[in-house]
């Protein structure tokens, strides 16, 4: 007898996974690919050069097995993904049944190991995602509430100036530390990171753990419908480019005065609503950049929506220009749970004035700067999410290590955010958030957003003469427009959920860096 027909005589009654090698030969009687996961020091020793026989091999047990040392292997049910791995390291092996894919427990669609393992070659990471994969199982079968703690993908690290030259390496290392620490809900778009947001989402996420494992959203972009039929269309391709079946939130991107008329004349709702009726997404709402006046209109007219999301942040709480507490309070009335965007306003309150961040210090000398602004908007009665786009592991460390277990504001720091507020006021900063819409028909390639962000650290710093930021903006200017090529064509304000003045301010950019 073969040392593969000893072992498929060995699997049976209640055994799951039976290896022989030589005369050494043990069998084992748990699920999936835990016998191979829970391996000690010496089971591993005996998998290499061994025979093993599986009821089920899927590509993650078969590349488990090849990381052992696996020479030839038999499943009772064996997946393509694992012939194929198998076929590639030069294992042999035998099947009874050839299947597409191991299918999940509930029988609709691919199990979670075989979705972790599905793009990985190396047997070495394979491990190492499928170790990942289990412990994210684990928590969250523990349930609980889900962390208030978004991951926004609009502000990815970067390899170069081009947006949609994304740090593909930086960000899996992001998301593997998100998932681990218990974090769930990713937010993305159609339209961020020049419209790679959504791939970088499928090479960083999607393809690299179960679908179980995350909440995702992206958003339609009512403001580039030309016809009814673009709806669908758009949102296939969205499905293709994170490579999913379904969202689990879809948002209606920035409802505002100027595109209603377009959410109205193709009836974007109702879409949401078929999307939802097909199993296609599971929650819809909307984001939102007007006035309180407006955002009563919508929820009124559309009170299906199931959530909203606003820009809600301490600097724009009380602003004449966002009017975040006035937001809060319509969506309230409307009994509608909300999702923060920009609790820290593009960065802005990340680098607050010396006198600002001193007055944080002297409460909590321990705790970011940062801190306070995305815990001041997870505070707020009806927010069940705020979104930070972090930018590194740095931002992302920071902003788990405060809401992993969350704590509101008490009064005494309430009190000091209040104080902030009216000193970064007094700076005369301006109140971009770095959503970089207004750059997307930019006739002059000018990178508004970045002069905006060296202006607003040159007022901070209350530096004269030569700085940094002034070889920053020359360094942009080399191989973009300059603030004062702007040919005032108004192309930026008509895409600005700030309503700044664009052309004026870039006006001053110029004065500041140009003279």
């Amino acid at each position: 007898m073969t040392a593969i027909e000893r072992a498929k005589k060995l699997l049976c009654g209640r055994a799951t996974l039976a290896v022989v090698n030589g005369k050494r030969e043990r069998v084992y009687y748990e699920r999936g690919v835990q016998p191979l996961t829970d391996m000690n020091e010496s089971d591993r020793a005996l998998l290499d050069g061994a025979s093993a026989a599986d009821r089920v091999i899927g590509r993650a047990a078969a590349l488990l097995m090849i990381a052992g040392g696996v020479k030839e292997a038999f499943g009772e049910v064996m997946s393509e993904g694992a012939i194929a791995a198998f076929e590639e390291h030069g294992v042999r092996y035998f099947y009874g049944t050839r299947t597409k894919y191991i299918i999940n427990r509930a029988g609709t669609g691919p199990c979670p190991m075989e979705q972790t393992a599905a793009y990985i070659t190396d047997p070495a990471k394979a491990e190492e995602a499928i170790r990942r994969t289990q412990h994210l199982l684990k928590l969250r079968a523990q349930g609980g509430k889900m962390k208030k703690l978004g991951f926004g993908m609009m502000r990815l690290p970067l390899l170069s100036d081009d947006q949609a030259n994304i740090d593909l390496e930086q960000v899996n290392k992001m998301v593997d530390t998100y998932l681990a620490r218990g974090f769930e809900y990713f937010d993305t778009a159609w339209m961020y990171h020049n419209h790679t947001s959504e791939i970088a989402v499928r090479e960083c996420l999607v393809k690299r753990y179960p679908r179980e494992c995350y909440k995702l959203a992206t958003k339609l972009p009512v403001f580039s419908l030309t016809c009814a039929e673009d709806m669908q269309k758009i949102f296939d391709k969205q499905c293709e480019k994170c490579g999913v079946e379904y969202f689990d939130n879809y948002l209606l991107h920035n409802i505002n005065s100027g595109d209603y008329d377009a959410v109205q004349k193709y009836d974007a709702f109702a879409f949401a609503r078929k999307l939802k009726a097909e199993g296609r997404i599971k929650h819809y709402g909307f984001s939102f950049h007007d006035t309180p006046e407006m955002l009563d209109r919508v929820l009124t007219e559309h009170p299906d929506a199931e959530f909203v999301q606003l820009q809600i942040n301490y600097l724009d709480w009380e602003s004449e220009g966002v009017q975040s507490r006035r937001l809060w309070e319509v969506a309230r009335k409307h009994n509608k749970p909300i999702i923060v965007m920009e609790p820290v306003k593009g960065g802005t309150l990340a680098n607050i004035p010396e006198q600002a961040a001193g007055l944080f210090k002297a409460i909590a000398p321990e705790r970011s700067v940062s801190s306070w602004a995305i815990r001041f908007a997870a505070g707020l009665d009806g927010v069940f999410m705020v979104l930070s786009g972090m930018s590194n592991m740095a931002q992302l460390d920071d902003n788990t290590s405060f809401m992993e277990n969350f704590e509101p504001l008490n009064k005494k720091e309430l009190e000091a955010v209040k104080k902030v507020a009216s000193i970064i006021k007094g700076t005369g900063a301006i109140a971009c958030t770095a959503c970089r819409y207004c750059t997307e028909n930019c006739p002059m390639d000018i990178p508004i957003p970045d002069y905006f962000s060296l202006y607003n650290l040159e007022l901070i710093e209350n530096r004269e003469g030569w700085t940094t930021q002034q070889n920053y903006y020359e360094n942009y200017a080399a191989s973009h427009g300059k603030a004062s090529d702007c040919i005032k064509c108004g192309a930026c304000e008509s895409h600005c959920p700030q309503h700044l003045e664009i052309r004026s301010l870039l006006e001053k950019v110029a004065q500041k860096f140009e003279n």
